[in-house]
């Protein structure tokens, strides 16, 4: 148990089932997480040296969830290496994520939406033990104390895998670690992925492909991760990131996507561009804290390829931006001055 975690009882339900167990926990009135945890290990009939008996399937299931007030109840279930997660329907309330071999469900949407309803089950083959963690995540504004009444029950069914809903991808997240961005997820469901891409955008619209995993290079455990490096972007203010899953079908699916801000807010600066009527240039006009300042213009095209960079020395206010060499077509423009920058998109079109 976590500090501030009291259990009141354990008992089994009203009917009496030996393999119903009805924790009674009582949370302390503190801030951040609290849990219980739970394990169950199972050994031989009759076996006066209690060793491990691996049992050949075991299927666990979470359902229930709900808040009080806006503390989150969450629950874990680790059944060991190689565990996949499973679902009776598709999950809109429960944020689900991978920890370590075991996975998480927490209610994400507070008292206002309830996921009383939703059902996820984790599966294994040769179990031994199976690990269970139930509490309640709080935050500064809520430091709810007070009892919850569990429901641990062991019974011989599992899910029928033919009507299961199965995502591609499930706790997909991104977060900076110096200057690489390192991305986490899980497939549960990689038997019927033929590839994983990673994809990246500079302005959340448009993405190109950084990397892919094949379905050679699939991880056995179905937990996957992938660093970018983020050095070449420092001077933009966010990167974005999704993945794409083509099934053995060929049916494409994408996930959420995920910012990461590599700047801070106050290193950008709100520019405009506008177009001259005699040559129709681009032109940048330049903010007055750079003018006289080393300003540089890098030019991306829809793809996310750097095509071209323009720097001046000392700006004027006003920065010709010639592409005239380039296609036609939508662009993204990243301007930089010392760590300030500013971003703007740019329709070229042919000279007519």
């Amino acid at each position: 148990m976590s500090p501030g975690v009291n259990l009141k009882q354990l008992t089994h339900n009203s009917n009496g089932a030996v393999s119903s167990f009805q924790p009674e926990v009582e949370y302390m009135n503190i801030n951040g997480p609290s849990w219980i945890e739970f394990s169950f290990t199972f050994v031989p009939h009759n076996n006066n040296q209690m060793s491990l008996h691996a049992l050949p399937e075991i299927t666990t299931s979470i359902s229930g969830l709900s808040n009080y007030g806006i503390a989150q109840e969450f629950a874990e279930c680790n059944l060991g290496a190689n565990s996949k997660v499973v679902y009776d329907s598709e999950i809109t309330s429960l944020a689900i994520s991978s920890n370590g071999y075991g996975y998480r469900a927490e209610n994400k949407y507070g008292p206002t939406r309830k996921a009383d309803n939703e059902k996820l089950s984790i599966i294994n083959k040769n179990v031994a033990v199976i690990r269970i963690k139930i509490g309640i995540n709080r935050n500064n504004d809520n430091n709810w104390g007070g009892i919850s009444t569990y429901k641990i029950e062991l019974k011989d069914v599992n899910p029928d895998m033919a009507t299961v809903y199965m995502p591609d991808i499930v706790g997909f997240q991104a977060r900076m670690q110096q200057d690489v961005v390192q991305l986490n997820w899980s497939s549960p469901n990689q038997d019927n992925i033929q590839d994983i891409a990673i994809e990246k955008s500079v302005d959340g619209e448009i993405f190109r492909e950084i990397g892919m995993f094949r379905k050679t290079d699939m991880e056995n455990d179905g937990l996957y991760r992938f660093n970018d490096d983020a050095r070449s972007a420092s001077t933009m203010g966010a990167v974005f990131y999704r993945l794409r899953t083509r099934s053995m079908k060929g049916d494409i699916q994408y996930s959420s996507v995920k910012m990461v801000t590599l700047n801070k807010k106050e290193a950008f600066v709100k520019t405009e561009v506008s177009i001259d009527p005699v040559t129709g240039e681009q032109v940048f006009l330049t903010p007055l804290g750079w003018q006289q300042k080393q300003v540089s213009a890098e030019i991306y095209n829809g793809e996310g390829t750097l095509v071209k960079k323009v720097s001046e020395a000392k700006a004027m206010p006003q920065l010709i931006i010639n592409m005239k060499d380039l296609s036609a077509g939508a662009y993204f423009v990243r301007f930089t001055c010392g760590n300030q920058y500013s971003t703007q998109y740019i329709v070229h079109a042919d000279s007519l």
